[in-house]
């Protein structure tokens, strides 16, 4: 993690659809983005370059010690690998996965995540219409009695 520009952590959701619950989704920012999950507790740690309203901390900022232990507890994730755990789970297409863990998981912006997948954000405003979709129809379908006990 080391370099000589400033590095932004943009953190997302807690980490529990791949069982790590005391871990949090989060991304360190340039052009291409690293992905991992880092300790929930390091953003309770950090006194400054804190933007928690925006989910962001300026790691640029925060003093060497506390900078290293960040360093060592961020542990790098294959976006394949998060995209199999819903595929395995769900019934999401493809594209809509690759916005759930994006847009979703790691709290990216929709042209952000547009971006990174290439796509327009109006594609990414019309997979999240999916997504919220599916999702309503998996929740009335598993209120439905599917035999009688």
């Amino acid at each position: 993690m080391s370099g000589t520009g400033e590095v932004w952590l943009q953190y997302g959701a807690t980490a529990t659809p791949i069982d790590r619950p005391a871990r949090t989704f989060g991304y360190l920012t340039g052009t291409e983005p690293r992905f991992g999950t880092f300790p929930s507790e390091f953003i309770t740690v950090v006194d400054v370059g804190l933007y928690e309203e925006e989910g962001k901390i300026h790691l640029s900022a925060v003093k060497d010690r506390l900078y290293r232990r960040f360093a060592n507890g961020f542990e790098e994730v294959d976006l394949g690998d998060l995209l199999e755990v819903l595929r395995e789970q769900t019934l999401f297409t493809e594209r809509e996965m690759r916005v759930l863990v994006l847009y979703g998981w790691f709290d990216m912006s929709a042209e952000r995540t547009a971006e990174l997948l290439k796509w327009t954000p109006e594609e990414v405003d019309s997979e999240l219409e999916s997504i919220e979709e599916t999702r309503a129809v998996a929740d009335r379908t598993a209120t439905i009695t599917f035999r009688p006990e």
